[in-house]
């Protein structure tokens, strides 16, 4: 796998090597790298996922269920303190493919003194079909706490590895907005603070001043803040924004 060091870029001077209108078939930067601009806007290095990204929308995280193995009892399983590259069983079933866990987590969720341990995930690959994986670490130092048989884990990929369109009231983070079309599996920045062009949904006209969140009728939309308790805020209007057209937001997302 390429090494990447970067985590956060800040601009100018330290410009990325793929531009934010850029897309690129192979990884250029960490997944989750932050890339902050001088005029305040600031971006999330993601991939998208199985089906293309339109520009202006927001993107989500995939849905819990698809970025997640159960979490698994380690039975005749386990890594010792130090280990770097151990095998991790798994339950059957599951859609991973080597290395689709780069820059994702490893999660002891249960157990004994390792559980609550959470660890970066470098690279990983099938030992035997889909229930034995061998998982290397990030960190060289490997394993604080021993991983016991009777311990469970559970493998998650990065949050914006898989990345898809926001549903109508969204199930996972949502990662930010593109600025360009995205093909399937390609990388982009995702723009989740500073001002923003993003479609207003189909049923309101937004004005400068508007809180807006994400739409619950319409995928990858924004509409008024409704103070529902499923509301995801996303910024303030900046710019009048009507039905169907898009409206420049000062995006806050963490």
């Amino acid at each position: 796998m390429a090494a990447f060091s970067e985590t956060t870029i800040f601009g100018s001077g330290a410009e990325p090597k793929q531009g934010i209108y850029e897309v690129s078939s192979t990884q250029e930067h960490k997944l989750g790298t932050m890339y902050h601009m001088t005029d305040g806007r600031s971006f999330r290095y993601a991939r998208a996922g199985a089906i293309q990204l339109a520009k202006n929308l927001l993107n989500a995280a995939a849905a819990p269920d698809t970025q997640a193995i159960t979490s698994t009892i380690q039975t005749a399983y386990g890594a010792a303190v130090g280990a770097v590259t151990f095998d991790v069983l798994q339950t059957t079933g599951n859609a991973w493919v080597e290395n689709s866990l780069v820059d994702g987590w490893l999660h002891v969720s249960d157990g004994g003194a390792a559980m609550g341990d959470l660890y970066k995930i470098e690279s990983n690959k099938w030992t035997t079909s889909d229930t034995v994986m061998s998982v290397t670490l990030e960190d060289k130092n490997g394993l604080v706490r021993a991983i016991a048989a009777t311990d469970d884990v559970i493998l998650y990929a990065n949050q914006a590895a898989l990345t898809v369109v926001s549903p109508a009231n969204p199930v996972s983070e949502i990662i930010g907005v593109a600025s360009t079309i995205v093909p399937i599996n390609y990388y982009y920045w995702a723009q989740y603070r500073g001002t923003a062009s993003i479609l207003v949904d189909g049923t309101d006209t937004i004005v400068a001043g508007d809180v807006v969140t994400a739409s619950d009728s319409v995928v990858g939309t924004v509409h008024l803040n409704d103070a529902l308790a499923d509301d995801v805020p996303i910024g303030i209007c900046i710019a009048t924004g009507a039905v169907n057209e898009a409206c420049l937001v000062n995006m806050n997302l963490s």
